[in-house]
């Protein structure tokens, strides 16, 4: 298939949190998508499609969005794949512009998980865990004792993660926490699952994120230059089905994702110089790392440690804090982190900026399917 470039032209986010009633999804997508618009030189009338990647917002809810920017008549797709919800809502905004189909489109994530979310979040509930009452942080607890144990790795070590994405989250003005956190009080924290504790999951949040794409016309008609960040790809993977003998940390999906994402873009592993990854838990970042390959197998844990994947290490990971401490709103993740992708390639990041870099990627893994081993995974690739 021949594809025409396509840029990220304009990102805009409103601050992840915890927002009262009367903040609402439209409202908070509005105000991210204004941002992005402004960032990109354009208004609503110059967007030939709205993408909106929700999973609590209902079924029209890009269409009440558009209705407030006043692009209502324009097409609007609404996207729903769990975590990779906002995620997808990008990957087919890139396959349209890329065809041609669309010259610029704009896209969302957004979300509002305090009216209608507490305490923890269960698995699909055809998943023999959720039918037992287990959340998702027990699915995560079981993994980093597999992990502990198969690796002869450390509590301390898989807290770590916490420990460095709350770090960098202190110079992310969008970020939910913007504060740095000891090792030692990720260790007491309040325990969810045993090992994790309450520190070692990502937080209940609200929040939307915005990003303008455009292919070579389209930067033409919005009158911008081509020195904007290339998505060069986006691979969507779900997955498959095993008989109960692989390892739970195994990630063959994202060895999959990984390789769709090299495949598409034609970058190798070694190319990539941060990674916006879907931290849900601590230990996720851990095996999702080293299912793309992009760590050892075995080495996550001790890369945390030793500052491997911090601002100024080999691999810097998570440098917008991730969702451990920026926040996840569910549907906006995916988003969220294309904005930072955006931002880091035009050394826009202030205190958390990556020095040099000039490819990014970043990784969603949204939902479970029993019998499988994840519903959907999605690996973004951008380059300056």
């Amino acid at each position: 298939m021949t594809r025409t470039p396509v840029h990220a032209v304009g990102a805009g986010m409103v601050r992840f949190g915890k927002y009262p009633k009367s903040v609402t999804l439209e409202k908070m997508a509005v105000s991210a998508a204004r941002a992005a618009l402004s960032e990109a030189n354009a208004t609503p009338q110059n967007i030939d499609a709205l993408y909106l990647g929700t999973v609590l917002g209902g079924s029209v809810a890009g269409q009440r969005v558009a209705a407030q920017l006043g692009m209502s008549g324009q097409p609007v797709t609404n996207l729903e794949n769990a975590c990779s919800s906002g995620a997808t809502a990008v990957r087919d905004a890139w396959v349209a512009v890329s065809t041609g189909l669309h010259d610029v489109v704009l896209v969302i994530g957004a979300e509002k998980m305090t009216d209608r979310i507490s305490g923890g979040i269960l698995a699909d509930l055809s998943d023999l865990d959720a039918a037992t009452g287990l959340i998702m942080a027990a699915n995560h607890a079981m993994s980093a004792r597999r992990y502990m144990h198969d690796h002869d790795a450390t509590r301390a070590q898989i807290a770590a993660v916490a420990v460095k994405n709350h770090a960098h989250s202190v110079h992310n003005p969008f970020a939910q926490y913007q504060h740095a956190i000891s090792l030692a009080r990720v260790l007491e924290a309040r325990l969810i699952a045993d090992p994790l504790g309450l520190l070692d999951c990502s937080p209940i949040s609200d929040g939307a994120a915005a990003l303008v794409v455009a292919n070579t016309a389209g930067l033409a008609r919005l009158g911008v230059d081509r020195n904007h960040p290339r998505i060069l790809g986006c691979g969507l993977v779900s997955g498959t089905l095993h008989d109960g003998t692989r390892s739970i940390n195994e990630e063959d999906i994202s060895r999959r994702g990984g390789e769709a994402a090299w495949n598409i873009t034609g970058i190798d592993p070694s190319d990539v110089d941060f990674v916006e990854m879907h931290d849900c838990f601590t230990i996720a970042e851990i095996v999702r790392m080293e299912g793309l390959g992009l760590i050892p197998r075995g080495e996550g844990g001790r890369w945390a440690e030793q500052g491997l994947t911090g601002l100024g290490g080999k691999l810097p990971v998570n440098p917008s804090g991730g969702l451990l401490s920026r926040g996840h709103p569910v549907g906006a993740t995916g988003v969220a982190q294309a904005c930072e992708l955006t931002w880091q390639l035009r050394g826009q990041a202030g205190g958390r900026q990556v020095a040099g870099a000039t490819t990014g990627l970043a990784y969603c893994k949204g939902g479970t399917v029993a019998g499988t081993d994840g519903a959907s995974v999605t690996t973004l690739v951008m380059q300056a």
